[in-house]
């Protein structure tokens, strides 16, 4: 790496900028990052993106960052700050050709860091996985080009983004003054910290033996959502904006992602408090806790209850497929519902397996949850059919649901939805392509011909669940040499759950 050249990008990038928005105004038909034509989508986001307030310091920020090492940025939540630096970041990275590396963006919890992969790719108009990826335990979504690697002096990356650093955290102090020494050997490395409020010139010396240059944003107005400083920012800011919603008489349900179960369940609890001392002409306010993959009991309300009462489900979400992907994702929302399955008495479980058998389809188990949604859809969601053959009346209706939502998604962003032919070898070949797009870390292979899968992730050893429909052959003959499955319960009792069998040709 060369200084000099540095230096002299640097000249460039400040002529270039200090013109503020104007190559916005001025956008090139190709996306500058994959070299494709830009979707009418990124044209939208462009126009909300400009409304947020980090988009008055670009100029000088970037500018900081041609000349400066470190840059602070601090600002509250709906600021923009973790979402538009990354992509600010990219571009400088771009204007010197990657020559000292690419961008890495750390998160303090890893549904985070999916999340905000998933928006950022949205925006720079690019697939998740390939210019834009994350790296989290047991899971990375990266291409050769943006694998995240282990390298003490991080030589593959040019700029360091570290979001939330106001939350003292074991894992960024750590990383903070490893950063420290760092700098020190590879001059041409930007780092660029992201907090909620500004740091005290203590804290900013420590890193440069000077105080770091300081960019602060604008705070939003009253009546907006702005960011606690409590440590948990994200949480609260969610709550108060469903009460917000609730307060402003607008119709409809209020959907809420959040990171882990027991965030779900907090939420509830506070939400149950909190309803209490609403006005009553506003109308009831419902938490409803969805914990995927644990049977639910879903109110049913009447038609007169469902205009009067505001329902706030409260869940969690794991996003696995490309959002520009235009492959079949008919099994998807099944897999996001809890499980359908019941659990029966020891005495009735043979008479649950028989019922469970009807639906079987030879393709594998996420093809048989395809075939008990469509019994379900016709025999008009009945929850006596769904009694008789042991299966979770409020899954299957959480499922329908689900399926409402991600339609509804892909008609907002404009991703076409193909009709399924079900029955048909090319649709089941697409469902299995989808499926590897989005599962392709959750595979495992037959290694001794009798049953026992090596993961190929996890270097582990495990037995297909017996309630599957491979599970329940005996002796284990015939069972698929490659599967994909959608859970590994290791800890419960090391089984495969949810399989289908796949081959590398599909």
């Amino acid at each position: 790496f060369h200084l000099a050249s540095l230096a002299e990008a640097a000249g460039d990038l400040q002529t270039q900028f200090l013109e503020g928005d104007k190559e916005y105004d001025d956008i090139l038909e190709l996306n500058q990052f994959d070299g494709l034509p830009y979707s009418s989508r990124f044209y939208k986001l462009l126009k909300e993106r400009k409304e947020l307030p980090v988009w008055k310091a670009k100029c000088e920020f970037m500018d900081t960052l041609a000349k400066e090492q470190f840059v602070v940025v601090s600002g509250s939540a709906k600021t923009g700050r973790s979402s538009q630096i990354p992509q600010w970041c990219a571009e400088f990275c771009l204007s010197v050709q990657f020559q000292h590396g690419m961008v890495v963006c750390t998160q303090i919890h890893a549904q985070q860091a999916v999340d905000l992969a998933l928006r950022v790719a949205d925006e720079m108009d690019v697939n998740i996985g390939h210019e834009v990826g994350y790296n989290i335990p047991l899971e990375s979504c990266c291409t050769t080009d943006t694998v995240l690697r282990c390298d003490p002096l991080l030589a593959h990356y040019g700029v360091v983004v570290v979001d939330q650093a106001h939350q003292r955290t074991v894992a960024t102090d750590v990383l903070l003054g490893l950063l420290k020494d760092i700098v020190l050997q590879r001059p041409e490395l930007r780092v660029v910290l992201l907090t909620a409020f500004p740091p005290s010139p203590k804290h900013l010396a420590h890193f440069t033996g000077s105080a770091a240059r300081l960019i602060h944003l604008e705070t939003l107005g009253a009546g907006e959502v702005v960011y606690s400083s409590t440590g948990d920012g994200y949480f609260c800011s969610a709550l108060r904006l469903v009460l917000e919603i609730h307060r402003s008489r607008e119709q409809g349900d209020v959907i809420v992602f959040l990171v882990t179960t027991q965030e779900i369940d907090l939420a509830h609890n506070i939400l149950c408090h909190e309803r209490k001392s609403l006005p009553i002409d506003l109308g009831e306010l419902l938490p409803i806790a969805v914990h995927p993959g644990q049977p639910g009991s879903l109110p049913v309300l009447g038609e007169e209850e469902t205009s009067q009462t505001r329902q706030v489900f409260l869940t969690q979400i794991c996003y696995k497929e490309s959002c520009r992907s235009t492959k079949p994702c008919s099994v998807f929302w099944i897999l996001l519902a809890p499980s359908c399955f019941m659990v029966p008495s020891v005495e009735l479980r043979p008479e649950a397996t028989q019922c469970y058998m009807k639906f079987q389809h030879p393709e594998g188990d996420h093809f048989t949850l395809i075939n008990i949604y469509k019994a379900f859809k016709q025999y008009c969601n009945i929850e006596k059919w769904c009694q008789d053959f042991y299966l979770d009346h409020n899954a299957l209706l959480t499922a329908d649901g689900i399926r409402s939502e991600l339609t509804d998604t892909l008609k907002r962003i404009e991703l076409p939805i193909s009709v399924p032919a079900f029955g048909s070898r090319s649709n089941t070949v697409n469902i299995k392509r989808a499926l590897l797009a989005g599962f392709f870390m959750q595979v495992a292979r037959d290694v001794d011909g009798s049953g026992n899968y090596f993961i190929i992730t996890h270097k582990h050893v495990a037995q297909i669940h017996p309630l599957s429909g491979y599970g329940a052959k005996s002796p284990k003959l015939d069972l698929p040499e490659w599967v994909l499955f959608h859970e590994h319960s290791f800890s419960e009792d090391n089984c495969l759950r949810t399989v289908t069998h796949i081959t590398p040709q599909e």
